[in-house]
């Protein structure tokens, strides 16, 4: 079709995508042909001849080439001080050999480096005999090692590390029940198992304040710019970070480190950020106010509270309504006084800020309901957004509660598949509560709404960031890209490709108050969209993850182009121009 241009120079676009199928995640249009962009803002979406009104002699005029274009992906929990950990050793290998040689060719070839972090070990792969602190020392006995599991839940190190924090067998745990340094059973010696963040954020603090390791802006100025290339690459154009755990303690580092890349003209993602309760934390309420007003620059806010009611399933942290399959002597326990998630939740509602609560124990969830519901009827009523992530395991009769109480559920459905990691929960939780897990098409029937975010870079088995990963498993509930592969129970549960977009999409905008913004192909919003290299609605359901992105576009910036199709359209990528 040939262009007509407008003799309207004010409603000429800049940037216009032609002879595309767009999938608007807009219920009022849902299908069209082309999308028009001026400025930040998406000025037209429909049919390629009314498109021609906006083109001018100064507009950029892309062919799609037929390829499928949706919204931006929003991710909906991310953590960004994770990035600092995988920047370094990268060990996420299901063979424990596989992970010692791999940290022994980091060790090698990083002579220069004081310390040695990492992650990606998986812990239903270590056997407890090779999960010790020699079996590192034997790698590298003079510099301290510190490496997180995938799940982010667990710390193996070696002796140095335990030396230089000055953990000894005299060491309490740092949360009864939540939080500990391991220690062997007949020397009390801790073995080098450190049992989530509260207790391995101290460790990695006290290595840093020795001189051994990096920290503050310079280190995430190095880690996120690296990560940052790789969210935009897979179409991701907004970020909420649920909790920046740095080991100091100073969670405004995320924020000056996002500001300046904002300043400097480099941040291609929009972030909205939060502020975590981790252990002993001196009025995270008044922090988070006092955030909100300094960090509100147009690409990153400071808007969420974050608080932790349980654990993980494999650790036995999770919080359970009926004891351990394979532990029966416990239910886990909530990571916090229940009395201080209320005081939090009522005080954080009462300053129009929303909460997300980690919930992955049936009596997590349960506990986490209970107290939104308190606050419904304390405090007045507004527009609350508050979430409920994880949420894995959820009784029957609690699903439609969040829809009742206004909750929304966050989940991460690319773990809801069966690997190495979830037939360990099957030990622990049992097979029939196991395969009660990753109801969401029922929360969804229950008219929950429900985003889906990596909670990167987190994971179980697999270390994944790409959100088309993520979907092909939530629609087929089997590991990503292997047919063969064992079905996660329930089979019913798998959800369909418009219920997954819209939860990668206009959910996890409402989840962050950006509805009105982003999360849809609406005139008037944002202009956030992804072309596909492959239409994820035709491609067989084992392809999904496959799909390339061809290009990305944050508030009309081309952040990301592939090159093949940066050769064909005549598109450059860069943060703030089109070429």
């Amino acid at each position: 079709m040939s262009i007509r241009q407008t003799g309207d120079t004010a409603k000429q676009a800049d940037f216009v995508l032609t002879n595309a199928k767009v999938y608007t995640v807009d219920q009022n249009k849902p299908w069209a042909q082309a999308v028009a962009v001026k400025g930040d803002r998406i000025v037209f979406v429909g049919d390629e001849r009314t498109m021609q009104e906006f083109v001018g002699d100064r507009t950029k005029i892309v062919d799609a080439g037929g390829r499928l274009v949706l919204p931006g992906f929003v991710e909906s929990h991310w953590h960004f001080e994770s990035t600092a950990v995988a920047f370094q050793a990268f060990v996420n290998y299901p063979d424990p050999q596989d992970v010692i040689n791999a940290l022994r060719d980091y060790v090698e070839s990083h002579p220069e480096e004081k310390a040695i972090t990492g992650m990606g070990w998986i812990q239903a792969t270590i056997p407890p005999e090779l999960l010790r602190k020699e079996t590192l020392d034997a790698v590298c006995a003079d510099r301290p090692i510190c490496l997180l599991s995938t799940d982010f839940h667990t710390m193996w190190t070696n002796s140095k590390a335990l030396e230089i924090g000055g953990i000894d067998a005299t060491t309490p745990p740092v949360q009864e029940g939540a939080s500990w340094f391991e220690k062997d059973p007949e020397t009390g010696e801790p073995t080098g198992v450190v049992v989530d963040g509260a207790a391995y954020s101290i460790l990695l603090k006290r290595i840093a304040e020795a001189g051994y390791l990096p920290s503050g802006i310079d280190l995430y100025l190095r880690s996120i710019s690296v990560w940052q290339e790789k969210l935009v690459a897979a179409g991701i154009t907004t970020v909420f970070d649920a909790g920046f755990l740095d080991p100091s303690g100073d969670q405004s580092l995320l924020y000056e480190t996002l500001q300046r890349m904002e300043r400097e003209r480099n941040l291609k993602l929009r972030v909205v950020g939060s502020v975590a309760v981790i252990g002993e934390m001196e009025d995270p309420v008044g922090t988070l106010i006092a955030y909100r007003q300094k960090y509100n620059s147009p690409l990153v806010k400071a808007r969420a509270l974050k608080l932790f009611l349980d654990g993980t399933e494999t650790n036995h942290t999770a919080y359970l309504l009926a004891p351990y399959a394979d532990c029966p002597d416990t239910c886990g326990a909530p990571t916090m006084p229940v009395a201080d998630f209320n005081h939090y939740l009522r005080a954080a509602d009462e300053a129009g800020i929303n909460v997300m609560v980690h919930c992955v124990g049936d009596a997590a969830v349960r506990t986490a309901l209970d107290g939104f519901e308190q606050v419904n009827r304390s405090n007045p009523p507004r527009d609350r957004r508050h979430v409920i992530t994880h949420a894995f395991l959820t009784h029957p009769q609690d699903i439609p509660r969040f829809r009742t109480l206004g909750v929304m559920a966050n989940t991460q459905l690319q773990w809801g598949v069966v690997d190495l990691y979830t037939e360990r929960i099957r030990d622990c939780y049992g097979a029939e509560r196991w395969s009660n897990m990753y109801k969401f098409r029922t929360f969804i029937e229950e008219g929950v709404t429900v985003s889906i975010g990596m909670d990167g870079l987190a994971c179980q088995c697999r270390c994944q960031h790409r959100p088309l990963e993520h979907i092909e498993s939530g629609h087929t509930r089997q590991l990503a890209g292997e047919p063969d592969a064992p079905v996660f129970p329930d089979i019913n549960e798998r959800l369909s490709i418009p219920q997954l977009i819209s939860a990668y999409t206009i959910h996890g905008a409402y989840q962050l108050g950006l509805e009105a913004e982003i999360g849809s192909l609406t005139e008037g919003k944002r202009a956030d969209l992804v072309v596909l290299e492959d239409n994820l609605f035709e491609v067989g359901k084992y392809q999904i993850g496959n799909i390339n992105v061809a290009m990305t576009m944050m508030n009309g910036d081309v952040t990301y182009v592939q090159a093949g199709f940066a050769e064909q359209a005549g598109v450059s990528a860069s943060a703030h121009s089109l070429a």
